[in-house]
């Protein structure tokens, strides 16, 4: 009998323009055709076991049906409305993750989706063989093909759904979001474990999970980690979620949060075999499954979780780059979010330590080929760590698309700052940026989010800024040594360049 992978549905939407990988298994020995639209693609391909076959590239089309022929009728498959358009992987934390039911616009969107060929497909989150089978999780709505009606609409990746409307608009043909993602997790989860074995740098990951795996006593952890799960999907642990991607907890709320904040705590914690957490955990059971679909390439946002190990993070999400490219045998571009500007919300406060992170990201997009950044730091929200404009992260990934990806020649990257020289006549110190366009703006006055420090590391206080072409000019009495943009947890950015992009945070000394 013939059985292809999950992701292979009704409804299901394949990579245009590129050879398209399908696989699955067979019980037997057999030769099998596939069919597009009844005219052969492959015919008496050889198989046996665990099979992969490549069709060949095709152009983009709407209600197609695809067949597999086998020795007999059981061996045969019909799939039927599969388009061919524009596919990318949504992977991340809880920002990607971000359900479009919760974003600031979502009563317009859902009102008016009515898109049968944009959709999502949602890779189900389950971190262990066997826990699907425990019936805990609502999985209705995973690993099964969503058209963008009012129905399910909901359902999709908030940020994922501006960035494919978007690019569908740009490129009218149809477009598909593969979400592979999970709240609260470390990206040490998203990659297979040799990765850290062989780098000394990273095998901190797997020494600190082993450590505290050691003597655990697997009975008494696996009967916690179960009722942690059952907890978290009751009925109070689905409103505490709920009220927690609202952003808006009530002292109710909080109240109830305490014993749920700590049985999560298990839950995720590295600590033993059913934690999502433990290194290449859901590589293993969620990125494994979908392995090779052929697509255009990969969106992500995620590094909040990682703030501990803040200066690993460059190293550590290149690492995932490099895993994920091995696994789909392409050089996938990676389109990423820089996190958004945050203070603290319940109990979490890992907001001081995300401009560390954000100098991570900064490094990665500078030294890791087809790696490519976008700058939210004028769309956060100081006490909620799920910004609710999830408009803005996806359109700007959109835009890095068609600049990096699909070959448009635009203005895509936001504001970089270059230097900082001191000026004479009158004395002021000038930031000279790339990627300005047609020059920088200020939305309001003053420019905000900027500190100045002399060489004792003291702030300057009394300065003025003002924006001048690919310049901003800082005009002030005292001595400047440093100059820091945005390198703070929160920041309410507002400097763009002519394409309406906010610039990236930076330190620099000045010379």
């Amino acid at each position: 009998m013939i059985k292809l992978a999950r992701i292979f549905q009704d409804r299901m939407v394949l990579q245009r323009e590129k050879p398209t990988r399908i696989w699955g298994e067979s019980g037997s020995a057999q030769k099998l055709s596939v069919l597009l639209n009844g005219v052969p693609l492959i015919e008496g391909a050889e198989v046996d076991g665990h099979f992969s076959l490549i069709l060949p590239p095709q152009a983009a089309m709407t209600d197609a049906v695809l067949s597999l022929r086998g020795s007999t009728e059981e061996d045969e498959l019909e799939f039927k409305e599969v388009d061919f358009g524009e596919v990318w992987i949504a992977g991340g934390q809880s920002n990607m993750e971000f359900p479009l039911e919760f974003d600031s616009d979502a009563a317009a969107q859902i009102a008016g989706a009515n898109d049968r060929h944009l959709r999502f497909y949602d890779v189900g989150e389950y971190a262990f063989d066997g826990e699907e089978e425990e019936g805990f999780k609502n999985s209705k709505n995973w690993d099964g093909w969503l058209c963008f009606e009012p129905d399910s609409a909901r359902f999709f990746s908030a940020v994922g759904l501006y960035f494919a409307k978007r690019l569908r608009e740009e490129l009218d043909v149809p477009f598909a979001i593969v979400g592979c993602n999970w709240g609260g997790t470390t990206a040490s989860a998203w990659l297979d474990e040799s990765f850290l074995e062989e780098d000394p740098g990273l095998r901190i990951y797997l020494d600190t999970y082993r450590e505290n795996a050691d003597g655990l006593d697997l009975i008494k952890y696996r009967k916690q980690s179960a009722g942690v799960r059952r907890l978290l999907s009751s009925p109070a642990g689905e409103r505490l979620s709920e009220h927690i991607w609202q952003g808006h907890p009530t002292f109710g709320d909080i109240v109830m949060a305490v014993p749920f904040i700590g049985k999560h705590a298990l839950y995720m914690a590295a600590s033993g075999p059913e934690s999502p957490n433990r290194p290449a955990g859901l590589y293993h059971n969620m990125v494994e499954k979908i392995a090779g679909y052929t697509c255009r390439g990969v969106i992500w946002y995620q590094g909040e979780s990682d703030e501990n190990l803040a200066s690993l993070y460059g190293k550590l999400f290149s690492a995932v780059i490099s895993c994920w490219r091995g696994a789909w045998e392409d050089s996938l571009p990676f389109l990423f979010v820089q996190i958004a500007p945050f203070g603290n919300m319940l109990f979490e406060t890992g907001g001081d330590r995300f401009p560390d992170i954000r100098e991570q990201q900064e490094w990665v997009s500078k030294n890791v080929p087809g790696a490519y950044m976008a700058s939210i730091m004028d769309a956060g929200m100081k006490k909620d760590i799920h910004p609710k404009d999830k408009r803005t992260p996806g359109e700007r990934l959109a835009l890095l698309a068609l600049g990096k990806v699909y070959g448009r020649d635009i203005l895509c990257e936001p504001p970089e700052a270059i230097s900082a020289e001191r000026r004479a006549d009158p004395t002021h110190i000038e930031i000279k940026f790339a990627n300005a366009g047609e020059g920088l703006f200020l939305k309001g006055d003053p420019l905000r989010g900027l500190a100045l420090f002399d060489g004792s590391g003291r702030e300057v206080k009394r300065w003025t800024a003002k924006a001048e072409g690919a310049s901003v000019r800082v005009y002030t009495d005292g001595p400047v040594a440093e100059i820091r943009y945005g390198w703070t947890g929160y920041v309410d950015a507002n400097l763009y360049n002519s394409a309406g992009l906010c610039a990236k945070p930076f330190r620099m000394q000045v010379v």
